[in-house]
């Protein structure tokens, strides 16, 4: 990197060397770096040294490798954040299929369906009652393993006490997409 800027600075000099030929005694030239440092750039030689010897040094390259370090990081992060909400999601989606699946192979429809109450709530009911975090999700998968009743009403929901909480959570995952 420190290499490029180096270069791009030797060509600055060399059209700045053709350019300040051109100009006569009383005209300066002011050139902006991208880092918005100015060079002002006159005929005579003195300051066309000086601006040789800047550019030789390593500062203006280590302010722009900075500069670029700093820009670059947040977007890193920014991307990492965005890859790992994406696998998240692909993961529930997964997850969700999983729960599908699970639900149709299951007794849950003899008191359950998608749109209609039936003896229990419609998936949809349920979704529309409970947002998707976690504590809602984990309280469902309990409901679902323990079974019981009041708060749909009356008639009680039979316990699944040999599903897995694993397949209970993709079930209830399922059920909240439905909304």
């Amino acid at each position: 990197m420190k290499r490029i800027l180096i270069l791009g600075i030797g060509t600055l000099l060399m059209a700045c060397n053709n350019s300040t030929e051109k100009l006569n005694s009383s005209d300066s030239t002011v050139l902006k770096a991208a880092d918005t440092t100015e060079i002002s750039v006159s005929p005579d030689t003195s300051s066309t040294t000086h601006l040789q010897e800047a550019a030789t040094e390593n500062n203006v390259a280590e302010v722009k490798a900075n500069t670029l370090e700093e820009n670059i990081k947040p977007a890193v992060k920014e991307i990492k954040v965005v890859s790992q909400v994406k696998a998240e999601e692909n993961s529930d989606l997964e997850n969700i299929k999983n729960g599908e699946v699970l639900i149709s192979k299951s007794d849950c429809f003899a008191c359950h369906k998608v749109q209609d109450k039936v003896l229990g709530p419609s998936y949809k009911d349920i979704a529309n009652k409970y947002a998707k975090n976690k504590a809602n999700i984990d309280y469902l998968v309990n409901k679902v393993k323990v079974g019981g009743s009041g708060v749909w009403g009356a008639v009680p929901m039979s316990p699944h006490p040999t599903l897995s909480d694993d397949n209970a959570r993709d079930m209830i995952l399922y059920i909240l997409s439905l909304k």
